[in-house]
């Protein structure tokens, strides 16, 4: 797999993307710093806590493909994605402007869409060592930062991958990834405003739901 089509896998849909399915995991940086309202402590706590989730996705990614896995996976990611608030980024003012049952129906297919693309992109980059390497501030809560290197290939210069995180309760929630820089909540917000723009609310949907059995990319 190359790095343009890595990143092409990241930022279509996944956490997401993610570069959550590594080999193994380096160690930590100690370059911890406090995050908004939040102290280097807390900031510490979000970074130990993606590591984790990612651990036991990698895991469950090793076992043999069977229904049970898939359902494993289904709750696992649920656990720090949240999709709820990707989709209503994602959407911006469009959000306003749609019923609770139209809003229903577009959370349900990007959380389809992206837990598909998310298994699919961990499933092909487990041959890739990720090194964690701190913490920056965000107005909503912290990013964690990682990067990225292909154990086979490795004169490809490495992957940025950053996840912005913020509180909830006593866990952690994703709502935004970014890739070499790139935020997938930008990318989803350009292409939902096109189809939209150019086919209307119902357009943007018929897409979603054909792109389920599909194998391009979200829209």
């Amino acid at each position: 797999m190359t790095r343009n089509v890595l990143i092409s896998g990241f930022l279509a849909a996944s956490l997401l993307t993610t570069g959550a399915a590594f080999a193994q995991d380096s160690p930590t940086s100690s370059a911890v710093v406090a995050s908004g309202g939040l102290s280097a402590a807390q900031a510490a706590k979000a970074e130990a806590f993606i590591k984790t989730k990612h651990n036991k996705v990698r895991a469950v990614l090793r076992k043999p493909d069977t229904p049970q896995r898939a359902e494993q996976l289904t709750v696992l990611l649920g656990e720090f994605l949240d999709y709820d608030r990707l989709a209503q980024l994602s959407l911006d003012k469009e959000w306003d402007k749609r019923s609770k049952n139209e809003l229903d129906k577009f959370v349900s297919l990007l959380r389809a869409l992206v837990e598909r693309q998310y298994q699919r992109n961990m499933e092909s980059t487990l041959e890739y060592n990720v090194k964690w390497v701190g913490t920056e501030p965000i107005e909503e809560g912290v990013k964690v930062k990682s990067s990225a290197r292909s154990v086979t290939k490795k004169r490809q210069p490495p992957i940025t991958i950053d996840y912005s995180m913020s509180p909830a309760g006593k866990e952690w929630k994703v709502f935004d990834i970014f890739t070499d820089e790139v935020s997938l909540v930008k990318n989803y917000k350009r292409q939902f405003r096109r189809v939209i723009k150019e086919e209307g609310w119902k357009g943007l949907i018929d897409r979603m739901e054909k792109k389920l059995n599909a194998e391009d990319e979200l829209i």
